[in-house]
């Protein structure tokens, strides 16, 4: 959703309305004031590779349950998948973090 910075007549200013559109942001300015569309902060590479590492370390956690269920009938597959989830981030050949593993794949 957009963020507004917004200028009130009186010169006090709202520096992150979360709007759908701009009526809010209108309302809130009228009489004199004044409000503007806020650029969306640019997301370094660093920072998508830290969620996508996260998102891979909640995948690990939740198959750790599985590891010693040698019976479990995906057991092999989940296992496959784990050493995926490992080497995702260092494989030379992945589009990381663009190619995500799956269980399946």
């Amino acid at each position: 959703m957009p963020l507004y910075k917004i200028t009130y007549p009186d010169g006090r200013v709202d520096d992150g309305i979360i709007c759908d559109d701009d009526v809010i942001p209108r309302q809130l300015a009228e009489g004199g004031g004044s409000f503007e569309l806020k650029p969306e902060p640019e997301i370094t590479s660093a920072q998508i590779e830290r969620q996508a590492r996260k998102w891979r370390n909640r995948q690990l956690s939740g198959t750790d349950k599985y590891v010693s269920v040698t019976d479990h009938p995906d057991h092999a597959k989940i296992m496959a998948y784990r050493v995926k989830l490992r080497q995702w981030p260092n494989d030379a050949d992945a589009d990381f973090p663009n190619t995500k593993p799956t269980i399946d794949s």
